[in-house]
């Protein structure tokens, strides 16, 4: 497409996006909380203000199988099978994703790494890069609190944006704010399916937590405030990781 076709406020606008993301700090994140903490909402937000890769497992996994990668199509054969993919495979489509421009800057991971196990393959993976985590925003909310944030939560398919009709409800009903386009309630947002993936997320990831605070990494955040009060907090963890 000729740039003579685009609107010169676009063009500006872009140019302004790239003279800003080219100014910021290179970050690595990893976003560690419960279902419903809020990680939907603070990743995304966090992505555009420090112009970041937001990473999201299984969207990863996704997407390398969807392109046909070689680890995607590996992922996709044990995934047909019924079986779960290995850590190392996970590993290295995360290797492949943060070597893609949109994450000269750094990432945000969500939803990895579960287990210790996970963590040291990640350090490992990100030394031999000459990289490493810079911090981990641990979001901590009661249990309780989240039955309810998950029984209203929505989320945009394409972008990852999340709603929640309680607390942070779309501005026209099951629609996106930004693209207009339906919203989705997950199959998987119910108090029985709740119940069950917190009882995993507190035994599995709780010593992730404990790993990475020995290496004084842990940015706890009272994720039971309002979305801005968490957005600040969240902000200035990061701010002061780097």
């Amino acid at each position: 497409m000729s740039l003579s076709s685009v609107p010169t406020s676009v063009l500006m606008k872009e140019l302004q996006s790239r003279m800003r993301c080219a100014e910021q700090k290179e970050r690595r994140t990893i976003f560690i909380g419960p279902p419903g903490s809020g990680k939907g909402t603070q990743a995304p937000a966090m992505k555009e203000e420090y112009c970041l890769c937001h990473l999201a497992t299984g969207d990863m996994l996704r997407a390398a199988v969807k392109a046909g990668t070689e680890l995607g199509k590996k992922a996709q054969s044990i995934m047909k099978s019924g079986g779960l993919v290995d850590d190392d495979l996970v590993v290295g489509i995360i290797k492949d994703a943060i070597a893609k421009p949109e994450c000269s800057k750094g990432f945000i991971l969500d939803g990895f790494p579960r287990t210790v196990p996970q963590a040291e393959k990640l350090d490992e993976m990100l030394s031999k890069e000459g990289h490493g985590i810079n911090t981990v925003i641990n979001l901590e909310i009661p249990d309780d609190i989240l039955f309810k944030r998950i029984d209203g939560r929505l989320t945009h398919p394409s972008s990852g944006r999340s709603y929640n009709i309680f607390f942070n409800p779309p501005k026209k009903p099951m629609t996106d704010d930004i693209t207009g386009e339906p919203l989705v309630k997950r199959p998987d947002d119910n108090s029985d399916a709740l119940k069950s993936r917190l009882e995993a997320f507190h035994k599995q990831t709780q010593p992730v937590i404990n790993y990475y605070q020995s290496q004084g990494k842990v940015a706890s955040i009272n994720a039971n405030q309002p979305l801005a009060t968490v957005g600040s907090g969240v902000k200035k963890a990061m701010e002061d990781c780097v």
